[in-house]
């Protein structure tokens, strides 16, 4: 599972599994799935690709006022793994671009990426930082992170929750998992979005 060493930072024991629910989901058709992760709905659509396997896990994260914050994470496993993890931070923290590009290339160094490129585009209609790195092995690792519930306040943008996606898939499947992710918020009603042409991420 080396997609998640960029969030092993805040653990002083590295990638130490707490209280790790483990669920494994053997996707016979391909078609829409939807997971909870904590209290979120999250939703993601590969087209035709099928025979992959969810797992769950829940991991330590951060600390924000002496509390513990996981991040509750799936893995999208296949030939090549991907990865959704959210992480609820219980309070407001600032979303710039700049905090989550930075976030990217940490998460893509940690995996000892070189040639870091990052990329500013939009996931759900949200800002996104995409990021490239390319392993020591010569595979690429694509990381993205964006704030489902990012809002202005006094003109800074703040997020409570950020959504990480990792994946060493070909581009065409991780275009899929990027273009059709949806996290849907605590009491917030389904929305469907058609995505126009210019708007979809294409690697």
């Amino acid at each position: 599972m080396e997609l998640f060493v960029g969030l092993k930072r805040y653990s002083m024991m590295g990638l130490y599994l707490v209280s790790a629910l483990v669920l494994l989901v053997t996707a016979a058709l391909a078609a829409e799935e939807t997971v909870f992760l904590g209290d979120y709905e999250v939703s993601f659509d590969l087209g035709n690709y099928a025979g992959y396997q969810l797992e769950f896990e829940e991991v330590p994260y951060a600390t924000v006022d002496g509390k513990e914050h996981p991040s509750h994470v799936c893995w999208i496993q296949a030939d090549k793994m991907m990865m959704i993890a959210l992480t609820d931070y219980g309070v407001l923290m600032e979303a710039t671009s700049s905090l989550t590009r930075r976030a990217v290339v940490s998460y893509l160094n940690d995996a000892e990426c070189t040639s870091i490129q990052t990329h500013e585009v939009d996931i759900e209609g949200k800002p996104a930082i995409l990021g490239l790195g390319e392993r020591p092995s010569g595979e690429y690792l694509i990381c993205a992170i964006y704030w489902p519930d990012i809002h202005e306040v006094n003109g800074t943008l703040y997020g409570q929750v950020d959504c990480t996606i990792a994946s060493e898939a070909p581009a065409e499947l991780t275009e899929m998992l990027l273009n059709s992710i949806r996290v849907r918020l605590p009491g917030e009603e389904p929305l469907v979005e058609v995505r126009s042409g210019s708007d979809r991420i294409e690697l």
